[in-house]
């Protein structure tokens, strides 16, 4: 079992650099936090304003994201994961944000997939196995 970050799963549908290893992951089926799908689409919003990325490639990025999820990707909820994530991130100097994929890959006893080196380092000293993807 494998818990993603945003940080991964806007590079799937992204393709950014080394896309193919996430989408091995996804077609094994991933878990997540309900946060995953804001911030997803937050970054395919920035990447389209910073021109990275056309319009029209922004939408299938959107639906892409829609169809990955309850099928690809098990969203969770974060109730039962803030106090967790909150003593992650006291702990650990980061976001409550990033510390909640942090607490559901504890709870899941699942390694966490990121491509944020720091929150692969996070996860690391907070007990969980983690791994760039």
């Amino acid at each position: 079992m494998r818990v993603i970050d945003a940080s991964a799963l806007s590079a799937y549908l992204l393709r950014e650099e080394g896309f193919e290893e996430i989408r091995r992951l996804l077609v094994e089926g991933v878990d997540s936090i309900e946060l995953v799908v804001k911030e997803v689409a937050n970054a395919i919003l920035i990447a389209h304003r910073r021109g990275r990325i056309g319009l029209e490639e922004a939408w299938r990025a959107i639906e892409a994201l829609r169809s990955l999820l309850g099928v690809n990707v098990k969203v969770e909820g974060h109730e039962g994961l803030i106090e967790e994530a909150f003593d992650i991130a006291l702990r650990h100097r980061t976001t409550v944000y990033d510390a909640l994929y942090v607490a559901l890959a504890k709870k899941l006893e699942a390694e966490l997939g990121s491509r944020d080196e720091e929150q692969v380092k996070v996860a690391e000293k907070a007990g969980v196995k983690a791994s760039l993807v």
